[in-house]
């Protein structure tokens, strides 16, 4: 008997996924209408409410357990420590400057400081010097890839949309008197017993119905807490919404708490480490970075220290 043959079955179409965290969902670019884009406008209204009314409410939560947390800052705080060979870099224009900390309050910020790009009627910007283990490091800290990345005929600096330019790299030498080492859960003990004490703000979980969002983890233990200064997106706040990050804040206590510098593991490269240093709380005291070796004609500062601060 001839087998007939079977036409066969047309793709299918595969359907838009469903709206997911109470957002509109995507939609082709030619499909979008003025009531998907209305919708998207309000969405955005919303998350930066849920932003400001979760910083904000835990901003006066945490003003009631300042003078714990830096108290326990103090406490856990390690030092004397040496760090001889470290490495910066800078952008060449820069190259007689290699110790200023200007670069450091311009847009948002470092990882542990706050920059000027943030409102200043409600963010007061403070300056870090970042410093990182090796060159290597030093490297994937500023552009975020290898020195050597190639992917997909790419070099590095196309990879992190930068133009090729030249920049210098500095040896450094390190003394810090107190330091707050991330690195260390056990020190991190103290400080989030005292964050696991504060509850989520009245407000979060209206909002976070609304958007069909998760409510947000709060601190509650040492590894909590590590995970959230390391959290490798940690400049979304920031960007979206001109509020600082969790770690900024973070930076911001120890600095109020006096501590010399921050010490961290690398998120780009395992197994390195950085340094936020805060030269304007060394004034009296022993704590000092200086560079390393002869310096060319013109160098404003070699060495930054208890004596002449920044």
């Amino acid at each position: 008997m001839k087998r007939r043959n079977r036409r066969a079955a047309p793709p299918r179409r595969s359907s838009p996924l469903p709206p997911e965290h109470g957002l509109p969902g995507l939609e082709i670019l030619e499909e979008i209408s003025a009531h998907s884009l209305a919708k998207w406008r309000q969405a955005g209204r919303n998350l930066e409410q849920f932003s400001e009314t979760l910083f904000f409410g835990l901003e006066a939560r945490r003003s009631r357990h300042s003078t714990e947390l830096l108290d326990a800052l103090r406490t856990s705080a390690q030092g004397p420590r040496i760090f001889d060979g470290w490495a910066r870099l800078v952008d060449y224009q820069y190259a007689n400057q290699p110790l200023s900390m200007e670069g450091s309050l311009k847009g948002d910020g470092g990882r542990f400081n706050v920059g000027r790009g943030l409102d200043p009627a409600t963010h007061t910007a403070f300056p870090a010097l970042y410093v990182a283990e090796d060159f290597a490091t030093a490297f994937r800290e500023r552009f975020g890839t290898d020195q050597t990345s190639n992917t997909g005929g790419l070099s590095a600096e196309e990879l992190v949309l930068r133009r090729t330019m030249s920049f210098a790299q500095v040896a450094l030498n390190v003394h810090a008197e107190t330091v707050m080492d991330v690195g260390d859960l056990q020190g991190l003990k103290p400080i989030a017993e005292i964050l696991s004490r504060i509850q989520m703000p009245p407000g979060v979980g209206v909002l976070s119905r609304k958007l069909r969002l998760r409510p947000p983890g709060l601190v509650r233990t040492a590894a909590g807490l590590q995970r959230m200064l390391l959290h490798p997106n940690w400049r979304v706040d920031p960007v979206q919404y001109g509020l600082p990050s969790s770690p900024q804040v973070f930076g911001r206590l120890c600095a109020a708490a006096g501590i010399h510098g921050i010490l961290y593991p690398s998120a780009r490269n395992n197994g390195r480490q950085c340094l936020a240093l805060f030269p304007q709380n060394w004034r009296g005291s022993g704590s000092f970075v200086e560079l390393v070796g002869p310096c060319p004609a013109g160098t404003a500062k070699r060495r930054l220290d208890g004596n002449c601060g920044d």
